[in-house]
This record gives structure tokens, C-alpha cells and sequence, in this order.
């Protein structure tokens, strides 16, 4: 992940920022997986797999946590540096 303190004031950047484009595709790569880990459970839900369940509860949570640290970094970036959208 990319720490939001990396701030890209560099008049060689282009209008949309690198940094900023890198923190937005790892917030989408984790939105991803939390989707990915939640079909999973779904599936040992309907499989009555409760090792599995537990598991996978367990990997969704700490994703959960990166996604919220991973929004974060990518608020943070746009609050210092003006780049959105």
C-alpha cells in the first residue's frame, strides 16, 4: 500500500496525479477482494462449512480494515495535494 504522506508536488506530474491514481486502483483492488471473500463465504454459508465460514470471516475482516486505511490514504492525498476526480 501507498503511504499518502508521498505527496506528488512536481511540475512534471500530469493534471491527474500519479500518486492519486495509484492510491485509487489499490482502494478498488481491495473493494474487489472484499467482494471476492464475501462470495466465498457466501458459498461455505450455503455449504454449512462453519471451519470455512470462520476463516473466511476472519480474512474479511482484516480486508475490511485495509479498505478503510487504504479510503483513508487516498482522502488524505486529495485533502493535502487538491487532486480528485
Amino acid at each position: 500500500m501507498i503511504s499518502s504522506s508521498r505527496l506528488c508536488h512536481d511540475e512534471n506530474v500530469p493534471a491527474s496525479c500519479r500518486l492519486r491514481a495509484d492510491l485509487a486502483k489499490t482502494v478498488e483492488e481491495v473493494l474487489q477482494k472484499i467482494t471476492q471473500l464475501t462470495k466465498r463465504q457466501l458459498a461455505a454459508f450455503r455449504r454449512h462449512d462453519e471451519a470455512e465460514l470462520m476463516r473466511l470471516d476472519k480474512q474479511l475482516e482484516l480486508t475490511v480494515g485495509l479498505k478503510e486505511r487504504s479510503i483513508g490514504a487516498l482522502r488524505q492525498h486529495e485533502k493535502e495535494h487538491g487532486c480528485q476526480f
